[in-house]
């Protein structure tokens, strides 16, 4: 889960920045589907470009702290062959396109915890509809900066034998497990440092079964580091790079990626804008069984958020709209893939 510097509603924005974000980038070989991940990132900037509350791993809070969003959106999608959707079960060639997705999905995002001033220590839990589930702990240590640990966990679906043509294909259920571990403001400066290691099972993988190269069981690990630069009435300036191990149980589906992420923040009175590019590129070890060539591949994400503080006067809350849009560019036609979400919703902190 990101972890990042708040602002109050009363601060200059100038005096704020971004202290670390936890590991963005993980689990990036093991996405259940483009819509899920571009949720997952779009929760992030909700985050971020919402004065919301802070979390562990970031700036220090004391006591009870919280931050919950409600809302709705519009997400559409042209799937790659390995996504799961209803409209997307058969396929009479690989070589042929999925079929168009859009439908509506609730935005539900929450996160609680509590900051115990005598130890300088901070708990917290949350998740929401995409991305994983967590709870973290995080401890300042003196002018060193915070370490936090985080428990991660996701569920999706994957199909059994994404490579069927001519009939439907049977869904089964995939979860990736795990931990991340980050080190924000090193040693008193802005630059954060994390680490996340997620373990990946699928339960009926059959075309594991039937070539032990396409095994997708295994494990994702990100080592990234991330700085910010102050703009002053520019706003916030971060960036980040990582590197993505992946090692799955077939050796077509083990590899690995580098992610280098760019992300601006400005507040203008009550309005807040995040804006977010980021750039991930995979290629995998060996020839691909079914396709008879090595897999590699690049994704871009790029995304808007804008969010209202206080509306009507109610304090700590905040109203919100997103903007987001993800494409994979593959050297195989059967793993491209393009994914869009517009949305709005309701947030409220304590």
């Amino acid at each position: 889960m990101n972890s990042y510097y708040k602002c109050k509603p009363s601060e200059s924005f100038s005096k704020c920045f971004i202290v670390t974000v936890a590991p963005q980038f993980a689990g990036r070989g093991a996405s259940f589907s483009s819509i899920s991940a571009l949720m997952g990132i779009c929760a992030l900037f909700i985050a971020l470009c919402c004065p919301p509350a802070a979390q562990a791993g970031g700036t220090w809070r004391s006591g009870w702290f919280g931050d919950i969003q409600l809302g709705g959106g519009w997400v559409g999608s042209n799937p790659s062959g390995l996504e799961v959707f209803d409209d997307n079960e058969k396929r009479d060639r690989l070589s042929d396109d999925g079929s168009d997705v859009s439908e509506g999905s609730p935005l539900i995002m929450g996160e609680i915890g509590y900051g115990f001033q005598s130890t300088g220590t901070m708990v917290s839990a949350g998740g929401g509809m995409e991305g994983p589930w967590f709870v973290s702990i995080g401890q300042k240590v003196g002018g060193w900066g915070m370490v936090s640990l985080r428990a991660l966990y996701e569920e999706g679906e994957v199909w059994e034998n994404p490579y069927l043509v001519g009939v439907d294909r049977d869904e089964t259920d995939a979860e990736s497990f795990g931990f991340g571990l980050s080190w924000d403001g090193v040693m008193g400066t802005g630059l954060s440092v994390f680490a996340t290691r997620m373990e990946v099972d699928v339960d009926q993988d059959r075309i594991g079964e039937i070539n032990p190269d396409l095994w997708r069981d295994g494990a994702d690990t990100t080592l990234g580091i991330r700085y910010p630069w102050n703009l002053g009435a520019g706003g916030v300036l971060s960036g980040g790079i990582s590197y993505i191990l992946i090692d799955r149980d077939g050796e077509a589906n083990s590899g690995h990626g580098y992610a280098a992420e760019l992300n601006h923040m400005l507040e203008w009175g009550r309005v807040s804008f995040a804006t977010g590019f980021e750039l991930v590129a995979r290629e995998f070890d060996e020839t691909h069984p079914v396709f008879n060539e090595k897999r590699e591949e690049a994704e871009f994400t790029i995304s808007e958020t804008v969010s209202f503080a206080e509306p009507f006067g109610l304090r700590n809350s905040y109203l919100f709209g997103i903007a987001a849009y993800s494409e994979t560019a593959a050297d195989i036609d059967f793993f491209d893939s393009a994914a869009y979400i517009l949305g709005a919703g309701v947030g409220y902190r304590f």
